[in-house]
């Protein structure tokens, strides 16, 4: 698929008022996801490279069919989001697919005895199979940071950086699954 067949087909907005959600009329991503917090964490990806020339944009996230745009607290939509919508029509294209970093089935039944590794194995069995879907949905997503004792870290992506109800109902909402699906004792903390 060239550029051109490639566009922005609407916007959704997020549960977060500096995010809006760009809906692409194909996936351009197979597996995982991209996060931009700053130019520099763009490397050679053109599309986000172009957005960040506006000092408007906070945060970059694409996933499957979208790109997630977060603007400053001081920026309006207007004319911003018809300038993110240009550019990436202008710039879109399929990401080469990476190895699929598949997790495999876990056997949790007895969670506090798995070796470290496992664990963090476990928890990405749950965050992909009960979470990420959701927060795409949104817009967002999160990334497992580690597990120290009880304490699972994650980092916000997209348009749950920065949301309010991330720091409130979703994180209750993430801990809440994975203590329901791998131990009551664990609890969830944004890094």
């Amino acid at each position: 698929m060239n550029n051109r067949a490639l566009k922005v087909i609407r916007t959704r907005e997020t549960p977060n008022p500096n995010a809006l959600q760009f809906v692409l009329n194909a996936q351009i991503l197979e597996t995982g996801n991209k996060s931009y917090s700053s130019p520099e964490d763009c490397g050679d990806d053109k599309l986000g490279q172009a957005l960040f020339k506006n000092s408007a944009v906070k945060n970059v996230y694409i996933m499957k069919n979208f790109v997630t745009v977060t603007k400053q607290d001081t920026a309006g939509w207007n004319p911003l989001k018809t300038q993110v919508w240009n550019t990436i029509d202008e710039l879109v294209d399929v990401y080469p697919s990476e190895e699929a970093g598949k997790t495999a089935h876990v056997d949790v039944s007895d969670f506090n005895s798995l070796p470290h590794e496992k664990k963090l194995e476990a928890i990405e069995m749950v965050l992909n199979r009960s979470i990420r879907s959701q927060l795409a949905q949104d817009g967002g997503g999160v990334d497992l940071q580690g597990l120290e004792g009880k304490e699972v870290l994650i980092h916000y992506q997209g348009a749950c950086e920065n949301c309010p109800s991330s720091m409130t109902g979703t994180l209750q909402h993430i801990e809440k699954l994975i203590k329901q699906q791998l131990d009551r004792e664990l609890v969830v903390k944004s890094v």
